[in-house]
């Protein structure tokens, strides 16, 4: 399954359901009433409602332009596969047509049961293993998926190399009409840097990537995916940026969620990872799913990859925001800031590439 796109009707308010969509919403589901709707406090990808009606309580989520049919109708299977193996997927609502998603107006939407429970807790050690066994049992089961994975375009080598450096190279004149000549140099030394991470990573990358596994990660195992019940976890959500990819990037980006370093009294406030954690995530990983060696040697790349990704969609919103609307001054310093932060990330993960591969291989 590959992408396609769809003209979408935006509301102006992403926080409210409107009446007519709420009457199509209804008409589409049989849950009876619509009593109350109320947006959830996470989720930027997608907008997410916990819906209450007279059946019960539901969880809504409107998907953005950028999901297509391909995507949501492989997102319903993989949830009902999951489900079928005894993952903690949310039950999905059928509509009335026994569909698992309904469309209007160019947007799609798919409800799910309301899973009762508290979030993770960052202070106790049995969630950390818990989000391991249950990224390695994720793993382990979308190997025997039997539907056709879904692929979305990836940014790990495409989009780095040197047709990654065009970005920036484009923002540095545009910044100059708005920065004093201390934040102009200080933006273009951190440029400068990005520029050759970019060829860096991606000339590394391009000679591991044949031999790293492939399988459909889940794209957003984080800390707001989980839902618990004391010590046990007994809900996995959030399947929309499910796709075929290799599983370092799931294991990056479960890792930085799970194992970032938060110290607010330090400049380097969310710089870094707590080595400890990384560990004991990771060997509760390996508690239920083999992971090869390749794959943990890899994963300093893939952080550095993610970063740059991060930097290259930053920059690429700024100019494409900048020809329709001219940008201010204030967007151009919320960049500068941004390419400062990463850059510090970005020689942290350079500089500590090792030490974290060690920890990780003990």
């Amino acid at each position: 399954m590959f992408e396609s796109r769809r003209t979408v009707q935006v509301h102006a308010n992403r926080d409210v359901l409107p009446p007519q969509v709420v009457d199509a919403l209804s008409k589409a589901y049989d849950i009876g009433e619509w009593l109350d709707w109320q947006r959830t406090p996470q989720g930027s990808t997608n907008i997410s409602f916990f819906v209450t009606a007279s059946s019960g309580r539901y969880v809504l989520r409107c998907s953005t332009a950028r999901k297509s049919l391909d995507a949501v109708r492989f997102e319903v299977q993989l949830i009902g596969y999951l489900r079928n193996r005894g993952y903690p997927t949310p039950t999905i609502i059928q509509t009335r047509q026994g569909e698992g998603y309904t469309e209007h107006n160019g947007t799609f939407y798919l409800m799910t049961a309301f899973i009762p429970g508290s979030a993770y807790d960052p202070e106790n050690p049995s969630h950390l293993l818990a989000a391991g066994r249950g990224l390695g049992l994720y793993h382990q089961l979308v190997k025997e998926f039997p539907g056709t994975p879904y692929f979305r375009p990836s940014p790990v080598l495409s989009s780095l190399g040197p047709t990654g450096t065009w970005s920036p190279t484009r923002v540095s004149p545009l910044a100059g009409r708005f920065l004093g000549a201390d934040e102009q140099k200080r933006l273009n030394s951190d440029f400068s840097y990005i520029s050759r991470q970019f060829i860096d990573v991606q000339g590394a990358l391009a000679k591991i990537y044949p031999g790293l596994n492939k399988l459909i990660i889940h794209g957003s195992f984080g800390r707001s995916a989980l839902i618990f019940e004391g010590e046990r976890l007994i809900g996995i959500v959030d399947y929309d940026r499910a796709t075929h990819g290799i599983c370092g990037m799931d294991l990056a980006y479960t890792v930085k969620a799970f194992c970032r370093i938060h110290d607010q009294h330090s400049e380097e406030y969310r710089v870094g990872l707590d080595y400890s954690r990384c560990r004991d995530l990771v060997t509760a990983y390996r508690e239920v799913e083999p992971l090869a060696r390749e794959e943990i040697q890899a994963l300093p790349l893939i952080f550095r990859e993610q970063r740059l990704v991060k930097i290259l969609n930053k920059c690429n919103n700024l100019l494409t925001k900048n020809a329709i609307v001219p940008q201010e001054a204030k967007d151009i310093r919320k960049l500068a800031t941004m390419a400062a932060r990463e850059a510090v990330r970005l020689r942290w993960l350079e500089a500590h590439s090792e030490d974290l591969r060690a920890a990780l291989l003990d």
